[in-house]
């Protein structure tokens, strides 16, 4: 999406979005605090033996029996380092799949499905379609955040944790010029049999002068994540 116009391939097709999902989740998130009148530095207490052992998650490292966490820390992780466990707390503390679904619903974004928390698609991963979206919805909804990002601290802390997200330097940000910013999340599918995988990036380019671009690339089955950052290349040549 450039100036509210969307050019793209298969861009109202249905995809797996995998870790993509913890933008929207965060959104979610964020008008719950607001709701309830949490802040982000409000801590809860974490067991690490509750947590899944065998999944990506950086914050298994940082503590042994239990330890407090903010939910600025669980947004940290969830979208600056797509760590699942962080994900799953959120389910867990702030809603399931079905109350993020509805709050989309409610802003008016159809084509975004999330029906599955990290723990059912760890279970069985064939479920990770159900968690989908189009590429051409996606971007709807960064540029939604984009006119939204500085409604509350809670929208604008987002806006940091994803302007500061480690995932994916070869794929989106491999593309953009040396002298733009990049603030997206990246998704990855469960690795198949023959070595190839899904992969997924979405976000903002920020160019030098001032405007910005939304790119949304989900590939099925890629077998690596430079095709995300040559799709991202010539969309941005056009």
């Amino acid at each position: 999406m450039r100036n509210d116009s969307i050019i793209g391939i298969n861009e109202d097709e249905r995809f797996a979005m995998h870790s993509v999902m913890k933008f929207p989740q965060a959104l979610y998130v964020a008008d719950y605090l607001s709701r309830k009148g949490l802040a982000l530095d409000d801590t809860i207490v974490i067991d690490k033996a509750d947590l899944m052992q065998d999944t990506w998650s950086p914050m298994l490292k940082r503590f042994e029996g239990k330890m407090a966490f903010s939910y600025a820390e669980l947004l940290e992780l969830s979208l600056g380092q797509s760590d699942n466990n962080a994900c799953e707390l959120l389910f867990k503390l702030c809603g399931k799949p079905k109350a993020v679904e509805k709050y989309l619903r409610r802003l008016g974004f159809h084509d975004i499905n999330i029906r599955m928390t990290e723990e059912q698609m760890l279970k069985n991963p064939a479920k990770a379609i159900e968690n989908n979206s189009t590429p051409a919805e996606m971007v709807r909804l960064f540029e939604w955040f984009y006119h939204h990002k500085d409604d509350n601290p809670y929208l604008t802390f987002i806006w940091k944790a994803m302007a500061d997200c480690s995932t994916g330097p070869k794929r989106i940000p491999a593309a953009i010029p040396a002298d733009a910013r990049i603030v997206h999340k990246t998704g990855t599918g469960f690795p198949s049999s023959d070595g190839v995988q899904d992969m997924n990036d979405a976000g903002f380019i920020l160019m030098p002068d001032g405007n910005h671009v939304i790119i949304a690339v989900f590939v099925p089955h890629s077998p690596s994540e430079a095709v995300i950052a040559n799709i991202a290349r010539q969309l941005l040549e056009q």
